[in-house]
């Protein structure tokens, strides 16, 4: 799950990790009044959207005086912004941040995300703050300290010397840049994140450190328990079908192509997006209806698709622990309830492979049988 800036923030000064001055404003209150408590002032003007980018997509504004202020928020608020990381729809702003300017003598990277390779939670961080972290890897990968915890173990000293190493601290910023990674590695692991990004983490000219900006990453499995940050949640910076897949307890990641997939199981689901790469389609969708899924799931899925305006459906299923037959029923409810206009091909194996096969024969001129994914996924690319 992803958050606001202004949402990382909040949480950072709960960990007394140190950020810039700011207000919140949030589409549907009073511009003018807000703007006129604050003339004659130099203020940031910064959208609030679920992506990076938004200072080269004009979506971070400075103004000199109040009616400067007004003017940039009526200017953003509302607008649909496209930076490099939205795609072309781009996504609403809803939301303002408004900051002084910060005084900046030196800009730091500094994050921490889970290694998987490793197996284990790294703190990064780098001289060369406020670029992209891939950037900098790609120019120069020296430039990037990282720090490997262990979990017997914890953050330890020498953990600090290496993330030090080349930021151009004196003693004192030392100090409490040390402070903040402790406070950072306990905040991230507190909260179940996945990636916490201070990019950058300046040195202001009187000396004092500072989150001038901060992305944060929270692992969807544990909200369970993360209620308080569950509550963060920002629907309206989401795919609107991937909400519905959601409440539906379907994992969907929405896609570029024209083929919708429906399938059991995360790794089956990503052989069958490559294979459709692999022969020349595109597909349209991530979208597993897990292991466990019954005939309500399934039709859930099939209607998302359907509204998804996808050329071609394919649905491979392998009955394992979820039979092939509760498959077919999902699909044929479906059918119900949609006019089906666009080819359907269908992969059925394992359990209760045959019942479902024959239940779906000649239910539909547009349901199309195969026998194996190679068919499968080329036969999709056909009819889309």
């Amino acid at each position: 799950m992803f958050i606001h800036e202004y949402q990382s923030k909040e949480l950072l000064q709960q960990y007394q990790i140190p950020t810039p001055r700011g207000h919140i404003f949030h589409k549907g209150d009073d511009i003018d009044s807000f703007a006129s408590q604050w003339s004659n002032q130099e203020w940031v003007v910064k959208s609030q959207i679920h992506a990076g980018g938004r200072g080269k997509a004009g979506g971070i504004l400075v103004a000199h005086k109040a009616e400067e202020l007004a003017s940039h928020m009526r200017q953003l608020l509302g607008r649909q912004l496209v930076t490099t990381q939205t795609g072309s729809d781009g996504l609403p702003v809803n939301a303002l941040l408004i900051e002084k300017p910060a005084e900046i003598a030196n800009e730091i990277y500094l994050g921490v995300l889970i290694d998987r390779n490793k197996k284990n939670i790294t703190l990064l961080s780098s001289s060369e703050g406020g670029i992209n972290l891939e950037e900098i890897a790609a120019r120069d990968p020296s430039k990037i300290n990282r720090a490997a915890i262990s979990k017997a173990t914890g953050l330890q000293a020498s953990h600090h010397q290496t993330l030090v190493q080349g930021l151009n601290l004196n003693q004192t910023q030392q100090t409490e840049f040390n402070q903040i990674v402790n406070n950072l590695y306990r905040m991230f692991c507190d909260i179940d994140a996945t990636l916490v990004e201070i990019n950058p983490l300046i040195v202001t000219r009187a000396g004092v450190l500072q989150a001038l900006d901060a992305k944060i990453n929270i692992d969807d499995n544990a909200l369970y328990r993360q209620t308080k940050v569950s509550n963060l949640r920002d629907d309206s910076q989401e795919n609107a079908i991937e909400r519905k897949a959601r409440a539906h307890d379907l994992s969907y990641v929405k896609l570029d192509g024209n083929i919708g997939c429906i399938v059991n199981g995360a790794g089956l689901a990503m052989a069958t997006m490559d294979l459709i790469k692999h022969f020349g389609g595109e597909p349209a969708n991530f979208l597993d209806v897990g292991g466990n899924t019954n005939e309500a799931r399934v039709t859930h899925a099939f209607e998302l698709l359907l509204a998804d305006e996808v050329r071609a459906v394919f649905v491979n299923i392998f009955g394992g622990i979820v039979r092939c037959d509760v498959i077919a029923h999902g699909i044929l409810a479906a059918l119900k309830n949609t006019a089906l206009e666009i080819p359907v091909v269908v992969l059925l194996q394992g359990t209760n492979a045959e019942q479902a096969k024959a239940l779906l024969k000649d239910q539909h001129p547009l349901l199309f049988p195969v026998k194996d994914l190679s068919e499968g996924a080329q036969l999709a690319i056909s009819k889309a």
